[in-house]
């Protein structure tokens, strides 16, 4: 039954995308949004989570839904920094 199925992916994403709007309540990065959906994972399974919660991130971000909060400090710093996100909004996606 490939309609429900379809359904059934498209809900489970929805509700990824409401939790990683929660956990963006407050500034963090992709790795800490990862741990949040799936939790302290290991190896292949953490750069799995990484690479989904980063899916998730650039989705909200690209809608309009999410900030970069520390964008001063990244262009300031020479170094690498960590991007932090934040929840801009209350909406639904």
């Amino acid at each position: 039954n490939l309609p429900a199925r379809i359904d059934g992916i498209t809900g489970m994403h929805r509700q990824r995308l409401d939790r990683v709007l929660d956990l963006l309540e407050q500034p963090a990065t992709i790795a800490e949004v990862a741990r949040g959906l799936f939790g302290d994972l290991q190896g292949y399974n953490a750069l799995l989570a990484i690479e989904e919660a980063g899916a998730h991130v650039e989705y909200l971000y690209q809608y309009g839904l999410l900030g970069v909060h520390n964008l001063a400090e990244i262009e300031n710093q020479a170094d690498p920094v960590a991007i932090r996100y934040f929840r801009l909004k209350k909406d639904a996606t």
